[in-house]
């Protein structure tokens, strides 16, 4: 039984070995880069594991390495004060959990996508990237909000590639955390409203080769966060829908 189920001794250090585990994976690759961590029994609290950072003997900061059980997923909050260091342990984080990004060089330009509903608001968000530069930041408010934040999620895809098609962008990795933008899109989960057909009809129709990657959301993906904060920012700040859900298909 794992730390995390056994309820019966106080003393034990919740989630202890799902957080040592995940622990080590990061600290091998760490040092693979000459970035020394160390980490010991004392180290750890419930659900928490904190790592101490150094290059060549001089202390770079710290790591907290989270685990939610209830998700299981791991998220890593940094104390850097090397920015250098810092870019490196992100990118390494990310590599470690399958969410790194294609390079300036192949061309191939990627999508971070978020929806949030707020206090009878839904908000959109995305950030596109070509290797790490930021392209383009895309939010707002949509007036359908029957559907909530899978409304959000959904135009956040419909406006990423509506800037594809402006930008002549040939193709695009669409990073998300609701399974339903690509389930839906692939047919893998059939639309039965009106939103998610208009959604489907959109992504068939658009020029844009699409590449999709689910990416779990609360995992410290800093590009994912971005999204997801534009989302918010949007629901929370501007009360007045500025859009319709999607854009309507003209009948002949």
């Amino acid at each position: 039984m794992s730390d995390c189920t056994n309820k019966q001794s106080t003393k034990m250090t919740m989630c202890k070995n799902e957080l040592q585990n995940k622990a080590l994976e990061l600290k091998n690759e760490l040092q693979r880069q000459n970035l020394n961590v160390l980490f010991n029994d004392s180290s750890f609290r419930d659900y928490l594991v904190k790592l101490t950072v150094s290059v060549d003997g001089k202390l770079k900061g710290y790591l907290l390495l989270y685990y939610k059980p209830t998700k299981n997923t791991f998220s890593l909050r940094r104390q850097i004060e090397d920015l250098a260091v810092d870019c490196l342990i992100d990118f390494l984080w990310n590599k470690l959990n399958n969410s790194d990004i294609y390079s300036l060089e192949s061309g191939i330009y990627e999508a971070f996508v978020d929806g949030s509903y707020i206090l009878g608001t839904t908000g959109y968000g995305a950030v596109i990237y070509l290797g790490n530069e930021i392209k383009t930041e895309i939010s707002g408010t949509i007036s359908d909000v029957q559907f909530r934040q899978f409304g959000g999620e959904l135009k956040s895809v419909i406006e990423t590639l509506k800037w594809c098609g402006e930008n002549s962008v040939k193709k695009i990795r669409i990073n998300y955390d609701y399974e339903g933008i690509e389930k839906f899109a692939l047919g893998k989960w059939k639309a039965k409203n009106t939103l998610a057909m208009e959604y489907t009809h959109f992504i068939h129709r658009t020029q844009t080769k699409i590449e999709w990657r689910h990416i779990k959301s609360h995992t410290s993906n800093i590009k994912n966060d971005r999204a997801d904060f534009l989302a918010k920012k949007a629901a929370t700040t501007n009360k007045i829908p500025n859009k319709t859900l999607f854009y309507r298909i003209k009948k002949a």
